[in-house]
């Protein structure tokens, strides 16, 4: 009986590794910065209303500026409750290369690439904001929708190819 044999080290999947940092440093905004404000006052700190302020001071997004829009709300929960648990799992499977990490990051990064294309396209909505102002918004939620893409596509062609090897030995 053969022995199975063990997954290529995260060090040599490039990708995944780009993946597995990125999931490293999501978790902890989404409770630092994103969903800050939906949270319960005992989850909230100091640390977390600081970098808010100062992202409102720098970026100048009304997606933080107030009480959000019913539909952002909805991102947030989303964050809270599909990106977290995700983020989480992906850590472990990407290190240990397990079978469904494409097809949960395929969902992730389309997820991922639509929501922040809305907020991009709302974002270029907005009259109250100048040019320079959505441009440097724009700067941070452009690598999101890219990534998001970019992991979509990568999960889509790693299913692809698995398929199409299970169909040629059928």
């Amino acid at each position: 009986m053969a022995s199975p044999t063990a997954p290529a080290s995260l060090w040599s999947r490039k990708r995944d590794l780009i993946y597995f940092s990125f999931f490293a440093i999501h978790i902890p905004i989404i409770f630092l910065v994103d969903a800050a404000p939906i949270l319960p006052t005992a989850l909230q700190s100091n640390l977390s209303h600081t970098i808010r302020q100062f992202y409102i001071d720098t970026y100048h997004d009304k997606f933080f500026e107030g009480p959000p829009a019913p539909w952002f709300y909805f991102f947030i929960l989303m964050e809270l409750f599909y990106h977290v648990p995700v983020s989480v799992w992906a850590l472990g499977a990407l290190k240990r290369d397990d079978p469904l990490v494409p097809v949960h990051l395929l969902i992730f990064g389309i997820q991922a690439f639509l929501t922040t294309s809305i907020c991009l396209v709302e974002v270029w909505s907005w009259a109250d904001r100048t040019v320079a102002q959505k441009q440097n918004i724009s700067m941070l939620y452009a690598p999101y929708a890219a990534l998001g893409a970019f992991i979509a596509l990568d999960m889509f062609f790693r299913l692809r190819t698995r398929l199409l090897v299970k169909s040629k030995k059928e």
